[in-house]
């Protein structure tokens, strides 16, 4: 089962696919969508596109998204929203499962401590994936989600 995380950013999103064979998971691919600064239209395009080509290369069944947290800066959020909307849209275009997380309950269930920084979260993604290095923390996050859904909610979806 292939299962693709998403880390949304309308600047620079990750993304990861891991492969979940029984109780392990092995990377696939990974990667950041990084935009230049040009119009939110231009950006969302660029992001459904390369995206796309992935989805398509590598057909996941399962895309986990990181939920909406948030944000004093109502720009920040609609451009974050529009991304998520795109993104969203790709999973349900490709016939795929989509879950949400929130990014604390993923830190949560990686680390065990739901405020984590950013160099935790790179630290136990690259250990458990066994990765010598990854290319930024956006990278990692999307990762991350992918091992969160596969390693602490498929068993619990799986025994029903």
């Amino acid at each position: 089962m292939l299962i693709i995380g998403v880390d949304p950013g309308s600047n620079c999103t990750g993304y990861g696919i891991i492969e979940k064979n029984g109780v392990r998971s092995k990377h696939v691919f990974s990667g950041v969508i990084r935009n230049p600064p040009s119009a939110q239209s231009k950006r969302l395009f660029r992001i459904h596109n390369k995206l796309d080509e992935v989805i398509r290369e590598y057909s996941p069944s399962i895309m986990v998204v990181e939920s909406l947290f948030l944000s004093n800066n109502s720009q920040s959020l609609m451009k974050l929203s529009q991304v998520r909307g795109v993104i969203l849209l790709l999973g349900e275009s490709h016939g795929m499962e989509i879950y949400e997380y929130s990014p604390m309950e993923i830190k949560k269930g990686l680390t065990g401590y739901g405020r984590a920084e950013k160099d935790q979260m790179v630290f136990m993604v690259q250990k458990i994936l066994n990765l010598p290095t990854l290319k930024s923390a956006d990278q990692a996050d999307a990762l991350a989600m992918a091992l969160f859904h596969s390693h602490m909610c498929l068993p619990q979806r799986m025994a029903r």
